[in-house]
């Protein structure tokens, strides 16, 4: 499974067989533009301005906001519910990690996760090959927080993503502190960071 950065949260994934999904589809006032992007499925963690601008996805895509288990266009996509802060959802509401399964492959999106999830949860995402974190703080876990929970989801790869970064037009915290962490305490994860073509 191929994967392209396309900024914030924003990623899209394609399989081997040219199927497309996109993940949470970060709008214009954001400060990001996006490339002309056609897409089969889009997954949405949550319905904030900054995640389901689905508008933006060319094509005729399937957006997934539920936490069943589907297959769409070649991917197995499971949701598990989450909150976008630590109060159970009552500052940011809900949030949906999506388990992305395709070419063999365990893609793990954890849309604006705002917590320590808890342990069925983290057992049901070991295993990843790829894990995509918040790590920004303010509105999602920062990096410290976003740190403990990679180690205990022990993936092949960690992601960071929804971080500081020049175009936003609103403050978060730079993915330097997630690193720190990092440095500061090892595991056998690679970290790619990533960035726009």
């Amino acid at each position: 499974m191929k994967r392209t950065y396309l900024g914030h949260s924003t990623f899209l994934l394609e399989t081997e067989a040219g199927t497309k999904l996109v993940t949470d589809p970060v709008d214009a006032g954001s400060g990001f533009d996006l490339p002309d992007v056609t897409a089969d499925v889009i997954t949405v963690s949550h319905h904030h301005f900054d995640h389901d601008a689905v508008e933006r996805i060319g094509g005729h895509p399937v957006v997934k906001d539920t936490q069943n288990t589907e297959t769409i266009a070649g991917f197995c996509i499971t949701g598990y519910p989450t909150f976008h802060d630590t109060e159970h959802g009552a500052k940011r509401g809900p949030n949906t990690i999506y388990v992305i399964e395709a070419d063999g492959q365990r893609y793990v999106h954890c849309g604006d996760l705002g917590h320590m999830p808890d342990d069925a949860t983290v057992d049901a995402l070991k295993g990843a090959d790829v894990l995509m974190i918040p790590v920004g703080g303010i509105f999602t876990v920062d990096g410290k927080t976003a740190w403990e929970i990679t180690k205990r989801i022990a993936p092949k790869t960690v992601v960071p993503m929804h971080f500081s970064v020049p175009e936003l037009t609103f403050r978060l915290e730079p993915v330097k502190r997630f690193l720190d962490a990092a440095e500061a305490d090892p595991a056998p994860i690679a970290i790619e960071v990533p960035t726009r073509a």
